[in-house]
Parts: structure tokens; C-alpha cells; sequence
């Protein structure tokens, strides 16, 4: 993802600046010039910068004698990657790490044909009234969030999701993504559906 890259390239650059920051404080000390405080120094490595501080204590020979550092450090580093790690596959399950598939008509017709799924319309009541596909129950799109888990209690069930054009289908197929439906498809709009429908 995306922003996976980003935070990755984020974090290293940060870390690189920890990594010189324990250098110039090991600089500091050798001139007997004014220090950065430890208190500053173990914060940097708490705001994620735990492995830039580690190779900095152990390449620039800085702190490496005080056990503060020599064991809160790597603490702090393994605390640094406990936060990425959730951050990570907790982001991933709240934007959806499984989402919906988007299919052809004709692969949603093989799916009803083999397989025991939903086939979901996500229209208007007077749209459905006027034509629908043969067993597809209605849930317009606005009330998707709402009607779902009452009408479809199954978040492992096989749901096709269809509208008129393909753009009502698509905001509600994430919807059920978001609500925790793991076989969701898009097969986009009835005007596109080449077989036979049902009229009132």
C-alpha cells in the first residue's frame, strides 16, 4: 500500500536523523561542549526513532556503559516495532484488507448458476418494483449500513451486489466490506446484465 511506503520512507529518514543526532552528542562530549540531555536522548528513541538510537549508541561507542541506555534502547525499540506492526494490520482491517471484487455479469451468472450465493440489489424500492433479477432481495444503498446485519446475519456468505449503472453497487459493496462481509462482488448494473430479468 500506498502508505505503507510512505511511513516506511518517514520513519527511516527520522531514524537517520537520531542515528547523527547521537553522533554530534558523542562530538559534543569529546569537546566538552554543552550536551544533549539523556532525558532527550531515550525521547527520541521513544518517538520511534528506537533503531537510529541503537545504532548510534553502538557505532559512535556513545552511552553504551549506562544501563539506562544499554537496556532501554533496545526496549524502546522493540516497543517502536509493537506500534508498527499493529499500526499496520490495524489500518490494513480498518480500510478493508479484504475487499470486494469487482465482476462481469456474466461471472456473477456462473456464480448464481454453481454456487449457493445472495444476490443483492441495492436500488430504490420503485426501481426493484419495476425490474430486478430473479431472487435478488432489495437493500437500497443508503440503508445498507443499517438493514445488512439484520437481513443478511451470514458475513461469510457469497453476496453479489448489483444496481442500475454500477456506482450505487460499488459504494455499497464497500459498505459490507466495512461491516465485515469477507465474499463480497460487485457485478455492477442491471443495465449491463444480458439475461433475463423480472417485471411487475
Amino acid at each position: 500500500m500506498d502508505w505503507v511506503n510512505y511511513a516506511i520512507t518517514i520513519l527511516g529518514i527520522w531514524n537517520i536523523i537520531v542515528f547523527a543526532i547521537y553522533g554530534i552528542d558523542k562530538r559534543k562530549s569529546k569537546r566538552g561542549q554543552p550536551r544533549i540531555s539523556e532525558k532527550n536522548l531515550l525521547l527520541l528513541a521513544a518517538l520511534m526513532g528506537g533503531l537510529g538510537a541503537l545504532f548510534g549508541m553502538y557505532v559512535f561507542r556513545h552511552k553504551t556503559k549506562h544501563a539506562k541506555f544499554k537496556i532501554g534502547v533496545p526496549l524502546l525499540l522493540i516497543i517502536n516495532i509493537a506500534v508498527v506492526i499493529v499500526a499496520v494490520f490495524g489500518l490494513n482491517a480498518w480500510d478493508g484488507s479484504v475487499e470486494y471484487q469487482k465482476i462481469t455479469p456474466v461471472e456473477a451468472r456462473e456464480m448464481i448458476d454453481g454456487e449457493d450465493v445472495t444476490i443483492l440489489d441495492v436500488r430504490t424500492t420503485a426501481e426493484y418494483e419495476e425490474s430486478h433479477i430473479a431472487g435478488a432481495i432489495l437493500i437500497p444503498h443508503t440503508e445498507v449500513s443499517d438493514m445488512a446485519p439484520k437481513l443478511l446475519p451470514d458475513k461469510s456468505r457469497i453476496i453479489l451486489v448489483y444496481c442500475r449503472t454500477g456506482i450505487r453497487s460499488a459504494v455499497a459493496a464497500h459498505a459490507l466490506v466495512v461491516l465485515g462481509y469477507t465474499c463480497v462482488y460487485d457485478f455492477g448494473g442491471i443495465v449491463d446484465w444480458p439475461y433475463s430479468v423480472v417485471t411487475d
